[in-house]
C-alpha cells in the first residue's frame, strides 16, 4: 500500500525508547546529560521526528528524561525515575547486573516475602493453599533441570503471594518478578544447590497448608536469606558446587 512503511511508527518509537532507556538506566548517559539534537537522533535511529518525539515522551513519562525549550532534553536524576516501571526494571537487571543491584533485589525479597508467607498461612482460601502445594510438587519435579527449576521457583513464590490474598502485595510481586526472572539464574545455577534449597521451600508450603503463620514466615525468611547469601557469593566470584 502506498505510504506504508516497512517499519511502522510503533516499531520505530519502541526502538528509540529501548535504546535510549537502556543507555540511561545502565549509566551510559549520566544524570544531567543533554541529549544530542533532534537532527542527530533522527539520523542515529533512522526514525521520523514524530517517532523520536513520541519515544522521548514515553521516557519522560518513566521519569528518565525532561525536555525544556531553552535547554534541550536532559537525563533526570535517578531519584526521579519510576524504578518499578517494567521497562526500567528490565533494563536495570538484564545483562551484566551490578553487584549493588543484585544486593538491592535480594534485600527487597527479605523485606517482602516472609510477610507474604505469613499472610498466606493466615488465609482462609483453601484453593490458594492447594496451589502452593501444587507449585511445591512441581518444584520437586523439576529439580534436575536447572532451566525448568527457575520457572518452577518463580511460580512457587507467586503462588505464595497469590495465597496471601492481598492485591497490592501481589501487584508488587508481579512487577518485581520482571527483575527476579532476569537474575534468578544466579541463584539456581546447579542441581546440587537447587536440591539444598528444597527443604526450606517445603517447610514454607507445609506451614501454609497447616495455617502456621509464624512457621511460614520463618521458613520463607530462611529461603530468602539463603538467596541473599547466594548474591553475596556471586558478588565475590564464588560458586556452589
Amino acid at each position: 500500500m502506498a505510504g506504508t512503511s516497512a517499519y511502522p511508527d510503533g516499531v520505530r518509537h519502541g526502538r528509540v525508547v529501548h535504546a535510549l532507556g537502556e543507555r540511561i538506566v545502565r549509566g551510559e548517559l549520566a544524570p544531567g546529560t543533554v541529549l544530542p539534537t533532534e537532527d542527530q537522533l533522527v539520523e542515529e535511529f533512522a526514525v521520523g521526528r514524530s517517532a523520536l518525539r513520541e519515544g522521548v515522551k514515553v521516557l519522560a513519562g518513566k521519569g528518565l528524561l525532561e525536555s525544556r525549550t531553552s535547554a534541550g532534553t536532559r537525563v533526570r536524576e535517578r531519584s526521579s525515575w519510576n524504578l518499578l516501571d517494567t521497562d526500567v526494571l528490565r533494563w536495570r537487571f538484564s545483562g551484566d547486573v551490578s553487584d549493588t543491584d543484585v544486593a538491592t533485589l535480594a534485600d527487597l525479597r527479605v523485606a517482602l516475602e516472609p510477610g507474604a508467607a505469613r499472610l498466606a498461612a493466615e488465609s482462609a482460601d483453601q484453593a490458594a493453599r492447594h496451589r502452593v502445594e501444587a507449585a511445591m510438587a512441581h518444584l520437586w519435579a523439576t529439580v534436575d533441570d536447572p532451566e525448568a527449576f527457575v520457572e518452577a521457583d518463580l511460580a512457587f513464590h507467586r503462588a505464595v503471594f497469590e495465597a496471601a490474598g492481598n492485591d497490592l502485595l501481589l501487584y508488587l510481586h508481579d512487577v518485581v518478578s520482571v527483575a527476579l526472572s532476569c537474575v534468578r539464574p544466579l541463584h539456581t545455577h546447579s542441581v546440587g544447590h537447587n536440591k539444598e534449597t528444597l527443604p526450606n521451600h517445603e517447610r514454607v508450603a507445609t506451614a501454609i497448608r497447616r495455617g502456621h503463620h509464624r512457621r511460614a514466615e520463618e521458613a520463607m525468611r530462611a529461603v530468602v536469606e539463603t538467596a541473599r547469601e547466594d548474591a553475596v557469593h556471586h558478588r565475590n566470584g564464588d560458586r556452589h558446587p
